[in-house]
């Protein structure tokens, strides 16, 4: 896991006088797999700064996999929504189901009611 991240410490680009210009707190860390990259120039710690850039790039990566996660699922449903046929019609306003299968129509109220035999 560690090897996945490339950590590098460079000198802050904020305002903060003598400190930011000869202390490097900057953190930048990078996910090698995914190639989001996350910089952190928040405190003049090294160790705090590394902890929220890395708290915050994994919260990132985990972004990252839930929408990849989320466009697969997309796409299984797509191809499950073309690949179906439609079998009933249930038209409220006129009272009626229609099949496709048998291209019979039937009254709604009585299929409901568990008459399914008239389709």
């Amino acid at each position: 896991m560690k090897n996945d991240f490339d950590i590098r410490f460079t000198k802050s680009s904020k305002p903060g006088g003598q400190n930011v210009n000869k202390v490097e707190t900057c953190v930048v860390i990078t996910h090698k797999i995914t190639g989001l990259t996350e910089k952190c120039e928040d405190t003049r710690s090294k160790e705090r700064n590394k902890n929220l850039a890395m708290n915050r790039l994994l919260k990132k990566i985990k972004e990252h996999e839930d929408e990849i996660l989320q466009e697969k699922t997309n796409e299984k449903r797509k191809k499950l929504i073309q690949n179906r046929k439609t079998i009933r019609t249930y038209n409220y306003n006129r009272n009626e189901v229609y099949d496709h299968r048998t291209k019979t129509k039937a009254n709604l109220k009585k299929v409901m009611n568990g008459e399914i035999d008239l389709l």
